[in-house]
């Protein structure tokens, strides 16, 4: 790593979509494990984080990834 972070690998994910297609719940689900019924609209953006540890298949140590996941408002303007 090196760097002074605690991960290896940043990726930003951006959830763009017309409103009320699951884009909040999608994330939401994957973040927290739990899948919410109600319907909330997301008002501006919304901003969930996640840290994951990838493993290869060939050996060698393990990376570390840090998911920046932003929901946007599912609105035309």
């Amino acid at each position: 790593m090196g760097t002074g972070k605690d991960y290896d690998y940043l990726i930003k994910f951006l959830a763009l979509g017309d409103s009320g297609v699951g884009k909040t719940s999608f994330l939401y689900h994957y973040t927290e494990g739990v899948f919410q019924q109600q319907f909330i609209s997301t008002v501006g953006i919304d901003f969930r984080e996640k840290r994951l540890t990838h493993r290869r298949k060939e050996g060698g140590p393990p990376q570390g990834v840090h998911l920046q996941l932003w929901d946007t408002a599912g609105q035309e303007k």
